[in-house]
């Protein structure tokens, strides 16, 4: 299977014990209306969109959504969670790069779309700029012209330069016993590469039980990422510190994050 997917699916069954939706939905609700309002979206897709945190939540404040995610685990988890909360949200296994073949979704919303999200720092998974274009080229081609794409990442030009090895972990309760997550990376200057992972915690009858998941990243710099959005067919971005308002100028020598929304052009 592909090393992205296997991660993901290895992480899945903790993805929502270590995400604290109440405070992150919160926090980035009101930047995420004000971009789509701005452009009047009703129709949004979340491209990789794990357990369906942003998608649901989208629903709920009444737009029509869909959401995909190469992780069939995560996609069966977002499932049962628009079923508990009776949303009527298509989710849809599919990668960064094949979203046109694998919609229309089995029932509304239909392309095209009036927004593409792709939040949580998924596209450093994309290895090469080429695949990166690809990508790009993929969330362009179900947007409307004039489309909103919004892109949420690490600020790896900080990163990179820092290096941050070690992550606090997250822990909680899964099933009635406790579990744990702990993150880290090993960084590989010559190959331009991160080993990313990611220590997965269940204590149960016999006392802790760890397993270690890798998967690979490519340090994603600002002039990549606007270069490769260029190429794709967007108009000019603009780039936040993170998804918050009032927003934040973006900073490549001190902000956590890159986000930038960018418009497809006509």
């Amino acid at each position: 299977m592909n090393q992205v997917t296997d991660f993901y699916d290895a992480l899945a069954p903790m993805f929502d014990v270590m995400t604290d939706w109440d405070a992150r939905l919160a926090a980035e609700g009101p930047f995420l209306q004000a971009q789509l309002d701005a452009v009047g979206a009703r129709r949004v897709l979340d491209a990789a969109c794990g357990s369906g945190g942003h998608a649901l939540w989208l629903a709920r404040q009444g737009y029509e959504v869909a959401g995909v995610d190469v992780s069939p685990v995560m996609i069966d988890l977002a499932r049962q969670k628009a079923s508990a909360q009776a949303l009527d949200v298509a989710f849809v296994v599919t990668g960064l790069d094949n979203l046109a073949p694998s919609l229309p979704l089995p029932h509304s919303p239909t392309l095209p779309f009036d927004a593409v999200l792709c939040l949580g720092n998924s596209l450093p998974h994309l290895l090469t700029q080429a695949d990166l274009v690809a990508a790009a080229r993929s969330m362009a081609s179900v947007l409307r012209p004039g489309g909103l794409l919004i892109l949420q990442n690490l600020n790896y030009d900080l990163r990179w330069q820092k290096q941050p090895r070690w992550f606090a972990a997250q822990g909680g309760e899964l099933d009635g016993q406790p579990v744990l997550v702990w993150r880290f990376a090993d960084y590989d200057v010559p190959a331009g590469r991160i080993d990313f992972h990611i220590a997965l915690f269940r204590q149960g009858e016999n006392g802790w039980k760890v397993d270690v998941h890798t998967t690979s990243q490519r340090p994603l710099f600002q002039v990549d990422l606007l270069a490769a959005l260029a190429e794709a067919g967007f108009g000019e971005a603009q780039t936040y510190a993170r998804m918050t308002a009032p927003s934040e100028p973006f900073d490549a020598g001190k902000s956590g994050d890159l986000v930038v929304a960018a418009h497809r052009r006509g």
